[in-house]
């Protein structure tokens, strides 16, 4: 074998080796035995139409997601793992992601999306990722969907 030969050969392991890693060391988290993460913020992930609502600032947080409107959360509770889950989203909302592209979501601090006697509520428009007002904060209770 020619030295050449030698070289382009040991070029070609120490790439495939190079790949191998990079696949091994970006594998899920799932796939470790960790806790699966929320998605990304919008513009590394596709559109899903949900509304993502957190338990937490934690970047464990366990959410819930909705794609529909809801008259009362008093049921609802985190569904993923991490801190919050199993607790209800009635009144433990803290943060919310919006990744509906057409409708703006309206978290309310009553049920039956009612604002009324000037009751605050808060707006997520598409792709909007924050933590709720202090209005609605850890107090909310029913969601609506609008076009934006």
């Amino acid at each position: 074998m020619t030295t050449a030969r030698r070289v382009v050969g040991s070029i070609a392991v120490a790439a495939a080796l190079i790949a191998g890693s990079t696949v091994l060391a970006t594998a899920p988290a799932a796939a470790k035995g960790e806790p699966a993460a929320a998605p990304a913020p919008v513009g590394t992930a596709d559109w899903d139409g949900q509304l993502y609502l957190y338990y937490s600032a934690s970047s464990n947080s366990s959410y819930s997601t909705y794609w529909n409107w809801v008259n009362n959360f008093g049921t609802d509770t985190f569904t993923t793992a991490g801190e919050g889950q199993g607790q209800r989203v009635k009144n433990n909302v803290y943060r919310a992601w919006n990744n509906n592209e057409i409708y703006r979501a309206r978290i309310f601090y009553n049920e039956w999306q009612n604002s009324g006697s000037n009751a605050p509520y808060d707006d997520f428009w598409p792709g909007e990722a924050r933590a709720l007002n202090s209005g609605v904060q850890n107090n909310n209770a029913s969601l609506a969907w609008y076009r934006a």
